[in-house]
Formats: C-alpha cells, sequence, structure tokens
C-alpha cells in the first residue's frame, strides 16, 4: 500500500524525462526535505526493507507454504498478518482489525518518524527542524500541497483506475468522514490501538498515498515477482503509490505525521500518560536486529563510509537481496499496492 507526489524537477537517468512541471517543481523547491535524509531514505536497503515489510505482512494469508517458507527462511514472517484469506463466497479479503497488526503498522512508521527526527535535530534544518504532519488533511483546491491530476499506468488499468478514483471529489469526502472518526474523542475512547491502526492503514491512509501520487516517466513494475532492478534505486524515483519508493517522496512525511499524531489523540482520549501501551514488546517492524528497534532506517541515517553503521547496513542489504532472490525462486508476487478498503 504505497503513494507519491512526485513533485521533484530532477530527472531519472534511465528515460530522460522530467518528474513533473510548473507548480510541482514550485512546491518541491519549498518543502523538499535535506538532502542526507532524502538520500537515506533513497538507499536500496532501506527501499527494501520498506517494501517486504508491507509485502509480508499484505501477502501472508494467500501464500502457499512454499512461499511462506521464503519468507520465514529470512525472518520476514509476520507475526500477525494485516489481511485475512480471501472470503471463500465472496473473494474479498478482510482486514485483520483485532490481531495487532494495526499496532505494527502506528509502530513501524513512529520508528521510522523517530530516526529521521533524530537526525534533522543534529541538521538545524530552519525548515525542517522535524517531521511534522498535516494538521488536518488538504482539501481539492489547497495551493500549498495540491492533488496531481490523474495519469495513465502503462498496462495496468486497475491500478490506473484506483488512482484515478483516488483523485475525486466523492474520494475526498471519504477522507473527511475518516478524518472526523479517527480525531473524535468519543470514538477514540471506544477503540483499541490495534483496531486504530487497521482502520488508518487501510482506510485514509491508503487512499492519501493515492490521492497525492503523481505521474512518473516510468514505474516499477507492480505484481512482479520483485522487480528491484538498480535503475529503481535514484533518488528521483519517489513515487508515492509504490512502497519500494513513497517514503522517498516528501508528502510521505507530512501524510504519516498526520497518522502519528492520532497515537496521541488516542491517548488523550483514554486519558493516558507516558510510554504507548503497545501490546507488544516490541511491535513488529521486521527482523530482528542488534541497532535499534527499525535498524535499517537508523543504519540509513547514520551510515558513514567506514563506520560501523555502514558495515551494518551492507550486511543488512546482502540479507534482504538474498531473501527477494529466494522470493523471486518461490514465485512469490507483489501484493496490490495501497489497497482501500471501504468497510472501515
Amino acid at each position: 500500500m504505497a503513494l507519491a507526489l512526485v513533485i521533484c524537477s530532477v530527472r531519472i537517468a534511465h528515460t530522460g524525462g522530467s518528474l513533473t512541471g510548473g507548480r510541482f517543481e514550485r512546491w518541491s523547491a519549498m518543502n523538499a526535505f535535506p538532502k542526507p535524509v532524502i538520500d537515506a531514505m533513497a538507499d536500496r536497503a532501506m527501499r527494501l526493507h520498506h517494501m517486504l515489510w508491507h509485502s509480508a505482512r499484505d501477502s501472508w494469508a494467500v501464500l502457499t507454504p512454499q512461499e511462506k517458507k521464503a519468507y520465514r527462511d529470512h525472518g520476514w514472517e509476520p507475526p500477525r498478518p494485516s489481511l485475512s484469506a480471501p472470503d471463500p463466497v465472496t473473494g474479498r479479503r478482510a482486514i485483520e482489525f483485532d490481531n495487532g497488526s494495526g499496532e505494527d503498522f502506528l509502530y513501524m512508521h513512529r520508528e521510522m518518524i523517530g530516526a529521521v527526527n533524530e537526525i534533522l535535530a543534529e541538521l538545524g534544518d530552519p525548515q525542517h527542524p522535524r517531521v511534522e504532519g498535516w494538521p488536518t488533511i488538504p482539501s481539492p483546491g489547497d495551493t500549498e500541497y495540491p492533488v496531481p491530476p490523474p495519469f495513465d499506468i502503462p498496462g495496468d488499468s486497475g491500478f490506473t483506475n484506483a488512482i484515478g478514483n483516488a483523485k475525486t471529489r466523492a474520494a475526498f469526502d471519504r477522507i473527511r468522514g475518516w478524518e472526523a472518526q479517527f480525531t473524535d474523542p468519543a470514538e477514540l475512547r471506544q477503540m483499541t490501538l490495534r483496531r486504530l491502526g487497521a482502520g488508518i492503514e487501510f482506510g485514509i491512509h491508503n487512499l492519501m498515498h493515492l490521492r497525492w501520487s503523481a505521474e512518473m516517466p516510468s514505474y516499477r513494475p507492480g505484481g512482479d515477482e520483485f522487480s528491484v532492478d538498480p535503475q529503481w534505486d535514484d533518488s528521483s524515483y519517489n513515487w508515492l503509490a509504490d512502497t519500494y519508493s513513497a517514503h522517498v517522496n516528501p508528502v510521505f512525511w507530512k501524510l504519516h505525521g498526520w497518522v502519528d499524531a492520532r497515537i496521541d489523540d488516542w491517548m488523550a482520549a483514554k486519558e493516558l500518560t507516558g510510554p504507548v501501551p503497545w501490546s507488544f514488546d516490541p511491535p513488529w517492524s521486521g527482523p530482528a536486529g542488534e541497532h535499534h528497534h527499525h535498524p535499517v532506517a537508523r543504519l540509513a541515517l547514520r551510515a558513514q563510509a567506514g563506520n560501523t553503521e555502514a558495515e551494518a547496513l551492507r550486511s543488512r542489504l546482502s540479507s534482504m537481496e538474498a531473501t527477494v532472490e529466494d522470493l523471486k525462486q518461490a514465485g512469490v508476487t507483489e501484493p496490490v499496492r495501497f489497497a482501500v478498503h471501504e468497510d472501515i
């Protein structure tokens, strides 16, 4: 489930085409994150981690035993899948509201934000002192965060339609309804943290990823057997509708800053103080590691030539490269990106 307001004026080397023009270029100049953050988020290890984390959770309930083994052998078995197996009658997959996957979603992205905030504090950029989410989700016609127009994804009519639908007024009305629900103290008092996270992920979060995605010169193939050619590692590939690239896009942090603030609203509604009362110690953000709870994000942000973080990051990258190769050999394909469920 991923998304990208591709509003950057840099070029992708293999296409030669500018990503966007006009107002989106102006937006980029004003809002681009400091280069050390963008470079770290565009690092191949960070891209693979973000993609594998989402893919494992979303795919697990529909994988064959052999396909599950490919994830499991590399430490990527999700303890709490995010979606159920298809209903035998309707074929629809349901959101796992109560197994705790929603907490994993909130926790993993809070860890990413925390890692970025550490670096931003050290950089001292007055324009970006920390990740700050939208105080309220931008409405149609917003000049600072305009919704890019619909566009075609060659060979993928289903995803083209999903993105087009996400940019409509009707989609914004759904966003406003969900925003009201997830910021209402009375509603939040009735929710568990796991239901809050799961509802946000497969409703408003996924819809926003698609809504603010923008046309690019080319797109990493979706549904293929993990097409991760290094051509997609250039920092200009920051498409918000792809888990391999969404976190490179500045809008990702506005969007996820909004999501993260809902944890604080939930705490306030429950009259809770202190650390977040996660049900797991800790929730799942990928294979366990010795460097913090989200090892790859912090390693990518702190890696310098020759330091221990760089060595650890190379080790993680090698492991994830092996994971992808085994997934390919098993015939695993990527799940639908940022699928939006209406029944929240």
